[in-house]
């Protein structure tokens, strides 16, 4: 079979459900709610390829109602995690050597049911100049063998881009500000597609654009006025490379109902087909069901992004928390005035915490299908151990107890996952 001949029948085989998610987003928006529902519950695959082992698509091996995918009265969102699959911490040096941690760390993640994965592709890294990047680099190495791995695991990858290239960028500050012309993110986010779209579920762009820390813009106005055009030209050149592409709104800091409102005033409606928050409790000791005082560092918080969504005619599409976690760490040397680094005080705390985000998403907020829980290791630079405390695994590979908390509380859901 000829590479054209491969491709033409990867796309018979994927393209009605891709578009089916994408018709979430048009006229027949119930369809849309059935796809959402079909693809990301626990033990369903978008898978669209056949490399790594992967076979056709297959339906999920529990049947669902419509209405309880992924919400509602039914089965909680899906269970995603975050995997820093292409930083150094999981090579040899600073090649595409994968280390022994990265293999066993995909394992457990596997086998304690996730599902889906969200992986940070640094443009920067991907092309450090401006010239068409090269595939055969280390870091655009990482991303393949990354995807490759998850796919040989039957995992999806939801894959985060961002991070300007110094040629795009503006002189002073580093990788994390906005690229100077929101126009030059579009070929790299092309050849991403061309390069990779057979093996990415889904694609973000960017990660958190309402903070300071990583868009480089000190002014709230000027980072929605500035992140729209990004959010344009990237969507546009993934599509331009898989018109199949499904993509995924940046994942703004808590349910900052603010910043999201104003990026649908500037038209960002027509660039994304799935909605992202990062819906954290700004103090972690506090419980997750804890009532909204009308603050977007409350889990809670969530109804005003649903409602925003909905007085802009977009109450279809589906909701991803992108990142969301308990840290566990002692909070005796953490700062008064510093809440967000306080942690949970054990991992008993932490899962039980989790399992009852998943539970208040599964009553209440039937949009969310699926919920990404940071992390599955890092290594942490901060002094209270808040970074790392968000770990689910050990170095070696040893689940922490909250990874097993959410493993069996997926399974009470998904038949076939029972012993």
């Amino acid at each position: 079979m000829s590479h054209e001949q491969h491709e033409q029948s990867l796309r018979s085989r994927i393209a009605p459900h891709r578009r089916l998610v994408l018709l979430g987003v048009s006229a027949v928006a119930l369809i849309g709610l059935f796809v959402a529902a079909y693809l990301l519950v626990p033990g369903a695959s978008w898978n669209r390829s056949d490399s790594g082992g992967r076979g056709e698509s297959v339906l999920p091996s529990v049947n669902i109602d419509v209405d309880e995918g992924g919400g509602g009265s039914g089965k909680p969102p899906a269970l995603g995690m975050q995997f820093h699959g292409t930083w150094d911490t999981y090579y040899q040096g600073s090649g595409a050597t994968p280390n022994a941690m990265f293999t066993k760390h995909l394992d457990q993640l596997a086998a304690h049911g996730v599902k889906l994965l969200r992986v940070d592709a640094g443009w920067s890294a991907s092309q450090p100049r401006d010239e068409t990047p090269r595939l055969s680099s280390s870091y655009n190495q990482r991303i393949k063998r990354v995807l490759d791995e998850a796919g040989n695991r039957d995992m999806d990858v939801l894959l985060t881009l961002w991070r300007s290239p110094e040629w795009a960028r503006p002189a002073s500050g580093g990788a994390n500000q906005f690229p100077i012309d929101p126009k030059d993110i579009a070929p790299w986010a092309t050849w991403m597609a061309k390069t990779f779209g057979d093996r990415v579920a889904a694609w973000q762009i960017w990660n958190e654009p309402n903070l300071v820390e990583f868009t480089g813009v000190e002014d709230d106005n000027d980072r929605v006025e500035k992140y729209v055009p990004i959010l344009k030209s990237a969507s546009q050149g993934i599509k331009a490379g898989d018109s199949d592409a499904v993509v995924v709104f940046g994942g703004p800091a808590q349910n900052d109902d603010v910043f999201i409102e104003q990026c649908y005033e500037l038209g960002a409606k027509k660039f994304f087909d799935i909605m992202a928050v990062h819906p954290y409790q700004g103090d972690q000791t506090r419980e997750p069901e804890a009532p909204d005082p009308g603050k977007k560092y409350y889990t809670s918080h969530f109804a005003t992004i649903a409602d925003v969504m909905k007085q802009y005619g977009d109450d279809t599409k589906p909701v991803w928390w992108t990142e969301f976690g308990y840290s566990v760490h002692s909070n005796e040397n953490v700062p008064q005035d510093m809440s967000w680094r306080k942690g949970v005080d054990s991992e008993q705390t932490s899962g039980d915490y989790l399992r009852r985000t998943f539970e208040l998403a599964r009553k209440q907020y039937p949009q969310v299908k699926a919920i990404f829980v940071y992390t599955a290791y890092r290594q942490g630079t901060d002094p209270y151990g808040h970074e790392s405390g968000y770990s689910m695994l050990q170095p070696d590979g040893t689940p922490r107890q909250q990874l097993t908390m959410l493993r069996d509380y997926m399974n009470r859901f998904d038949q076939s996952r029972q012993s």
